[in-house]
């Protein structure tokens, strides 16, 4: 690959970043096709390719089929141009990734905590982000990425509130900025593992979809008309806290009693399951029931597990339902360990769904499990970084 002295590289423009953004998603794309769908002459793309070339970041790929003429060459970003680091940050646990430009991971560092005071969640998230710069060169990082738990303000970079850290109005942008010098992007990760999904999972082609996310609580983002939905106060898909059972004596971590996410989280069954077992005295204590069990054996049709993964799946689908009613979105993602259960949960969500939504509407929703399976927060903090290369902050600089 041919150089040229760093002082002659010009700034990347415009154009470069729209043909970027192309080669990025299309990896058959050549030339003459660039000319085509940007309506640009030959000779400025030839130009705009031949400077990204000499700095790089683009590379001629394959031999295109010929539709008469001199062959086509198919261009690719040039993966290894830089890498990312990725931060998947949740309740008791920090997933840390180091990947290449296309989201291809290269090394993963997980570590589970128990940790809720901020200085010390801080603390491991900088040890574990000063091990991978260490490790690959701050010359070499493009950005970091952080997909973290709470309310997140995307655009200005701060950590609202934070239940399970405690955090509120923290600038963690600033402070990874500042410590690292590399440019950082931070958002919820519910919303962090839409925009993965969108990018590579089974959301691709899909203009609207909600991605609903079982864990420690019940989260949702939004993908609307081709673009996240934040809403007014960057709570958008805060599904956890619709009221389901006014009945309930359980109070949410939100303040409320009855919540979605103290029915039907992954701790609410773990809570469920010991509750019913402790009743007909079976000699299963609590430290010994874990969700892969609850999960495992519902799938068996095991009681108490069958049941109360059952009613979880119909009572959110119901909650789902009404939301598809309001928003007419017409595509629902289900990620978390939940969709082990296979077609258990997913038919009784699709049962709740299908009894609150209109019903000339319910056979048009379509229902599907992640395709990224438990790798869905750490591809989600990959695709923050990766979805702002070309557009929006505009990482990639040449």
């Amino acid at each position: 690959m041919q150089k040229i002295e760093s002082k002659k590289i010009r700034k990347l423009n415009r154009t470069d970043y729209r043909i970027l953004e192309k080669v990025m998603k299309d990896s058959e794309v050549s030339r003459t096709d660039l000319a085509k769908e940007m309506e640009l002459t030959s000779a400025a793309i030839s130009k705009a390719i031949k400077k990204l070339m000499l700095q790089n970041i683009i590379m001629e790929h394959a031999t295109l089929e010929s539709t008469g003429g001199r062959p086509r060459k198919s261009l690719i970003v040039n993966k290894e141009y830089k890498k990312i680091i990725g931060v998947n940050l949740g309740a008791g646990f920090i997933n840390i990734v180091a990947s290449h430009l296309n989201g291809e991971i290269i090394q993963i560092r997980q570590r589970k905590f128990v940790y809720k005071t901020q200085e010390k969640v801080l603390d491991l998230l900088y040890e574990g982000i000063s091990d991978m710069v260490e490790k690959f060169g701050e010359e070499s990082i493009i950005g970091i990425g952080l997909a973290t738990h709470g309310l997140v303000d995307r655009k200005k970079g701060t950590v609202i509130f934070s239940p399970h850290f405690k955090w509120k109005k923290l600038d963690i942008r600033r402070e990874l900025e500042r410590k690292f010098n590399l440019k950082v992007i931070v958002e919820n990760d519910v919303r962090a593992m839409l925009t993965a999904e969108h990018m590579y999972g089974c959301a691709g082609n899909m203009k609207n979809f909600m991605l609903l996310y079982i864990r420690n609580g019940v989260g949702a983002a939004i993908f609307l008309n081709g673009k996240i939905f934040e809403g007014s106060n960057y709570s958008a898909g805060e599904v956890g806290h619709f009221i389901v059972n006014e009945k309930s004596t359980i109070q949410c971590r939100c303040g409320k009693f009855g919540c979605l996410e103290t029915e039907c989280s992954e701790q609410a069954l773990i809570n469920k399951v010991v509750w019913e077992l402790e009743k007909k005295d079976k000699n299963e204590s609590k430290e010994k029931i874990t969700i892969d069990k609850i999960y495992s054996r519902s799938k068996h049709k095991e009681e108490p597990y069958y049941s109360i993964v059952k009613e979880a799946a119909y009572e959110t689908g119901k909650v789902i339902g009404n939301i598809l009613n309001i928003l007419d979105i017409d595509n629902v993602v289900v990620a978390g360990d939940i969709i082990m259960t296979e077609k258990l949960y997913m038919n009784n969500f699709r049962k709740g769904v299908d009894r609150m939504i209109l019903e000339d509407f319910n056979k048009k929703v379509k229902i599907v499990s992640s395709a990224l399976d438990d790798m869905i927060g750490i591809y989600g903090a990959i695709s923050l970084v990766t979805s702002n290369l070309f557009v929006g902050e505009k990482l990639m600089k040449g």
